[in-house]
């Protein structure tokens, strides 16, 4: 190459260096531009923190400023699911997943219609169970204070305590429009999650497994549950997934893997497009099964019951199910903090999104609402859906 050409070589590279340095910089200045409106959020946080330092009469601390300001980062949004947790929180939030704790004995979850705290499981013989605190009550104050727009594990935070002290819950229940205060006493509570009976008719000996949720200590309960009817002599499975509002996805997947021939379970697909399969061995149950499920079953609860739809081990009643196909996932930050979010949705084997749908049943059998919301402590001639159930299975076993 002569020196000419290299010369000419180097300028080239040079210029075209630059136009790209060019190009990089004003396509970043562009993007911070749309991403931002126009002004780093850092600087504006500072000026905002400036002029509360010159201006306010009032005290403001710093670290609960910016604690309210992650959290409305995050309520923007458009996601009940998404929440920022603080140490408090984050804390709460893991040792509800193991299922035993300090609480009254309720599973909460934030209701997209109104945003409030609402519960989904108020667990038997707990103290939220024995106060007449029902699946649908919204919690709306804490020791006389509104705590409506706040949270929900800022909530749980301060319904958390010292075994043995007390707290007042102000409820509000929506389906009579009634408010009341309930004075409870915490304590320490293994959450039961599974219960089972026999029921016997026409001869025959059917298995009955309530699960109210599913949490790290459920699928252990549910084995126990089920080697015990089968010990017994069940003909048939009666599965009760009514007004359960889900949990865990493993847990679920572990109880499904006990009912499912080898195959999908279900399968995530995140926001590459990336598809993750939960799968199922060849061992199972091999009974006849019924699964019954409402308005109020919801995420992990339609993993299953759809699981079971698609392949076809057994028959769904009762009514449309919720309709919640989507996975959060948590991200613990730097400090002991923890971002919550939605990160995937999740399909029946058939390839089939139930968000925002549910799934329908084989048999379609409604119920007044009173009583829906009493699952499990209903007679069995109340229960027009059990009834119908085991009419169902009565028909499936030989």
């Amino acid at each position: 190459m002569s020196i000419l050409k290299e010369k000419s070589f180097f300028k080239g590279l040079a210029l075209g260096i630059s136009i790209m340095l060019v190009v990089i910089i004003a396509h970043a200045f562009y993007v911070r531009n749309i991403r931002w409106g126009g002004i780093d959020p850092n600087r504006k946080v500072m000026e905002i923190y400036g002029l509360l330092n010159e201006h306010s009469i009032l005290p403001f601390e710093l670290d609960e400023m910016l604690e309210s300001m992650y959290m409305g980062l995050l309520d923007g949004v458009a996601d009940p699911y998404t929440q920022y947790f603080d140490a408090d929180a984050l804390a709460s939030f893991r040792v509800r997943l193991e299922g035993s704790y300090f609480v009254i004995g309720v599973v909460v979850y934030v209701d997209p219609a109104d945003r409030l705290v609402t519960v989904g499981v108020a667990y038997r013989g707990t103290p939220a169970y024995e106060a007449g605190i029902t699946q649908g009550d919204k919690i709306v104050g804490i020791n006389g204070v509104d705590v409506s727009t706040r949270p929900m594990e800022e909530i749980i935070s301060l319904i958390r305590g010292q075994e043995g002290t007390s707290v007042t819950v102000t409820i509000f229940r929506p389906f009579d429009n009634t408010r009341f205060d309930a004075q409870l006493i915490r304590s320490h509570i293994e959450i039961p999650t599974v219960f089972h009976e026999m029921i016997y008719e026409n001869g025959k000996s059917i298995g009955y497994i309530l699960i109210e949720g599913f949490d790290q200590i459920t699928p252990g309960q549910f084995v126990s549950a089920l080697s015990e009817l089968y010990d017994n002599g069940m003909n048939g499975l009666i599965l009760d997934l009514r007004n359960n509002p889900g949990g865990s996805l493993g847990a679920v997947n572990r109880i499904a893997d006990m009912l499912l021939p080898e195959g999908i379970i279900t399968y995530l697909e995140d926001v590459n497009g990336e598809r993750i399969n939960h799968y199922s061995n060849a061992t199972y149950l091999g009974l006849p099964l019924v699964v019954l499920v409402n308005g109020r079953s919801a995420s992990a609860s339609e993993v299953l019951s759809g699981a079971i739809r698609d392949t076809g081990v057994g028959t769904i009643v009762g009514t449309t199910t919720f309709g919640k196909g989507i996975v959060q996932n948590l991200f613990p930050l730097s400090d002991d903090t923890a971002v919550k979010m939605t990160t995937a949705k999740y399909f029946t084997p058939n390839g089939e999104s139930i968000h925002g749908s549910g799934i329908v049943p084989h048999v379609v059998i409604e119920m007044e609402e009173i009583l829906s919301r009493q699952i499990g402590s209903l007679e069995f001639d109340e229960d027009i859906q059990l009834q119908k159930a085991v009419e169902v299975i009565l028909s499936k076993i030989n």
